[in-house]
């Protein structure tokens, strides 16, 4: 009986232990079937964006993948064209009026398609140019309201070219932080450090990391 319990507790443990094997076997199979996959790095070349954006308003940014800029810089260029060619109309229309007024003393000599441009110019049927004090104010009125449209119309077309610099430079910079780590990895990590004093003697001390 005694030989009998000793061949069974010989053969359970040959059984187990090649059990504990095949498992240990299957599970570093399962492990080998795993296949790591490479992360492809995307890169940006800051010349190339710089080159894109300066050849066309937006192309840049979209070449950095930065497509919710694009109403941003091209509702800013939108905006400016607009207030450029209001501006523009404005001046032409006081230019006239002011070449019109200063090319006579009174409304005498005026032909009437020239009066009746002055007339929708000034839009007001209580202002009277036939009045020479009338006269004389209107003509002031329109030579600064000529210049006073000129100055806008030049500062928009200063500001549509300030905006295409910064478009430029906006697509440099994001090529130049397109690859760079934003990720929520912050940790610190403090180790002892041997720290050498100027009489040669160690003393320990601490280094202080910081990953971000």
């Amino acid at each position: 009986m005694k030989t009998f319990i000793a061949g069974f507790t010989i053969l359970f443990t040959i059984l187990t232990g090649n059990l504990a094997v095949k498992a240990q076997q299957i599970e570093i199979s399962n492990d080998s079937l795993q296949v790591v996959t490479p992360i492809k790095k995307v890169e940006r070349s800051p010349k190339k964006a710089s080159i894109y954006a300066a050849l066309f308003p937006g192309l840049g940014q979209i070449y950095n993948r930065k497509y919710w800029k694009l109403p941003i810089v091209y509702g800013g260029y939108a905006g400016l064209i607009y207030v450029l060619g209001w501006n523009n109309n404005q001046y032409k229309d006081f230019f006239q009026g002011y070449r019109i007024i200063a090319a006579h003393t009174s409304t005498a000599d005026m032909k009437l398609d020239e009066r009746k441009f002055l007339d929708n110019l000034i839009k007001n049927p209580s202002i009277s140019l036939d009045n020479p004090t009338t006269f004389k104010y209107i003509s002031t009125q329109l030579k600064s309201g000529k210049d006073y449209y000129r100055r806008n119309r030049d500062l928009t077309i200063i500001g549509i070219a300030a905006l295409h610099v910064l478009s430029i430079i906006d697509a440099s910079v994001d090529a130049n932080l397109f690859d760079f780590d934003i990720s929520d990895d912050l940790s610190m990590r403090i180790e002892p450090m041997p720290v050498f004093l100027g009489d040669q003697n160690l003393v320990m001390g601490f280094n202080l990391a910081i990953k971000f």
